[in-house]
Parts: C-alpha cells; structure tokens; sequence
C-alpha cells in the first residue's frame, strides 16, 4: 500500500472514531464520514466495504494497541521493578489513567458497540478484560507469597483497584469542572494509600 494510501485509510478511521463517538455507530453515515474525512464518500468503499468493516478495522487497531500498551508494558513494569509495591502501584495507575484519557473517544466507542455487538464483545473480554485480570492477580498473588498483601481473593482485590482508577477516569471526563478533582495524583496516591493500609483508623481503642 502507498504511503497516501495509508494517510487516507487513517483519515477515514479517525473521521469515524470522532463521528462514531458523537453520534454512536448506527446514527452515523457514510456520507458524514467522507465530509469529515476529507474525501469523496465513494473512496471510503475503495478501502472498507461496508461501514462496519471500518469499525471492525477500528477495534482490531485499538485493541492491538491497548493490549501493547495496557497488558504488556504494565506487566513488564510489575514483574521486573526492583520498586516498593506503592510505587510500582502508583506507577500503574497513572499509566493507565493516561493512556485511558489520551485515548477516550476510540474507548467510548468501542465500549458503546461492545453492548449490542457480540464480536466485539468477545474481543475486548479475550484480549483485554481478561489478560488484565490475569495480570493483577498474579502481582497481588506475589505480593500475598512475599507477606506484603493480605490473603484475599486476588480478582476481588483486583476488581476493586481497577474500578477506582476507571471511576476517577470517568469522573474526569464527565463531571463539571467545578465538581471534578482537582489533583489527579493526589487522588491516585489516595487510592494506592487505601489499597495498601485500608480505611479502619489506626487509633488506639
């Protein structure tokens, strides 16, 4: 493929991610694509056949990517750093509060569609969802046999850790400004701090 092959086949995904997350998939056309691409509406069908395939190309693409930079790399800092486990922890969230944040409109995508759409249900839960727990529970696992954490259930634990992170993400994306938190590292240290001390004061009965 030419390279202004490719620079146009990247036009027309991202002029669909930005469209898809806006409108939703089945409220978007193919017409709307090609004017927010740049290009006529019959060039669109000289790369994808139907406006699902472009969809499909999009959640291939992103969870490609997601699983390169939300499983891999964030295995590799965990099993190898020679850090204490709040700083790995941290580390962590605060990797994937960006990468979530960078790439919100293709994730809002893909997870509206994810609801009604089987195939790509199956895709995140495969390549995602389930190398992610996978991952947690081995670093907490480790942590158990090393007599860092306590012996609970590590995809409960894990579960929880993930969901404050994805709250604080939605959150951010969401909320009113005069209603979201104003120092996200703040917040991610304060959920490090609750996952590794709990809530219980420490005062003397």
């Amino acid at each position: 493929m030419k390279k202004d092959d490719i620079s146009t086949e990247e036009k027309i995904i991202n002029a669909s991610i930005e469209l898809f997350s806006e409108k939703g998939f089945d409220s978007t056309k193919t017409s709307e694509i090609a004017k927010n691409a740049g290009v006529a509406e019959g060039t669109i069908f000289r790369y994808f056949k139907t406006k699902k395939d472009i969809l499909m190309s999009i959640v291939t693409k992103a969870i490609q990517f997601f699983s390169e930079k939300f499983i891999v790399l964030p295995l590799n800092k965990v099993l190898h750093s020679e850090k204490p486990e709040e700083e790995i922890l941290a580390d962590l969230l605060k990797d994937r509060y960006e990468m979530i944040s960078k790439n919100f409109s293709i994730i809002k995508v893909i997870g509206t569609e994810a609801l009604t759409k089987e195939k790509i249900r199956e895709k995140l839960v495969e390549h995602v969802a389930i190398k992610t727990l996978e991952i947690g529970e081995e670093f907490y696992q480790n942590g158990i046999e090393k007599g860092i954490f306590r012996d609970l259930p590590p995809r409960t634990v894990v579960r929880s850790l993930f969901g404050s992170i994805m709250m604080l993400i939605a959150e951010q994306q969401f909320f009113p400004d005069d209603k979201k938190s104003k120092d996200v590292d703040k917040e991610i240290s304060t959920i490090v701090e609750i996952f590794m001390n709990g809530i219980k004061s420490r005062k003397e009965q």
